[in-house]
């Protein structure tokens, strides 16, 4: 039902929707804030369809809600708390956080658009999607945009057995979760994809390979 009424309030009037959904957000919270466990739940399924249909400032009134608001206050749930805090710091139209590369150069050395990747040799997922990710190295974005892949593997041969011979950018300081980019990043699950401007801009959070090949066909 909740679905359902912010799915109308898509179709209303560009200058009103997001008025009446924040609206909308506000009345929900307001009388879920005695009940921390439904709170939460409403809330993940919420901000879930918020991305999922690309409402961002939905989204980021959500997210600003529940984590600044000292009215809609209560105890988050931790998954919840880091993904609203991922999304307020690495929201679409966000700088990122600069990554050191290497001992002399950092991410924003690049000048170029980037296609960053959080993976890891363990992960089947990613294993998976390199072929792909090669293939759009090669054939569609090397020249349009670079790949920078953030290996979190922990055992060096492991990592050089995977990645050696890839033609991207890779970076990996074998600390696995604890390196300093997926903090900056809030990484919690490989792989995770984000696409950069020359000048970190956030521009979009791919779920795939595929996505962000797409998305990128059509804009550069």
């Amino acid at each position: 039902m909740i679905e359902g009424h912010y799915f109308l309030l898509e179709s209303s009037d560009a200058n009103s929707r997001y008025v009446e959904m924040n609206r909308t957000t506000d009345y929900l919270l307001n009388n879920l804030k005695e009940n921390h466990t439904l709170l939460n739940e409403i809330s993940k399924k919420m901000f879930g369809y918020f991305e999922k249909r690309s409402l961002f400032k939905a989204a980021a009134y959500l997210s600003d809600k529940l984590l600044n608001d000292v009215d809609c206050a209560c105890e988050l749930d931790e998954s919840l708390e880091k993904k609203l805090q991922k999304y307020g710091a690495l929201k679409i139209g966000a700088t990122a956080p600069d990554i050191q590369l290497n001992a002399t150069r950092k991410l924003s050395d690049l000048n170029q658009n980037v296609l960053l990747v959080f993976g890891s040799s363990q992960c089947p997922h990613c294993t998976k999607e390199l072929p792909d990710l090669e293939q759009l190295y090669r054939n569609q974005m090397s020249n349009k945009v670079t790949v920078v892949y953030v290996s979190l593997d922990t055992d060096k041969t492991e990592f050089e057995s995977q990645y050696k011979t890839k033609p991207w950018e890779t970076f990996c300081d074998f600390k696995g979760w604890d390196t300093q980019a997926a903090k900056d990043y809030y990484v919690n699950a490989t792989p995770t994809y984000i696409l950069l401007d020359k000048n970190l801009k956030i521009l979009l959070h791919p779920k795939s390979v595929a996505h962000a090949s797409a998305w990128a066909k059509g804009r550069f």
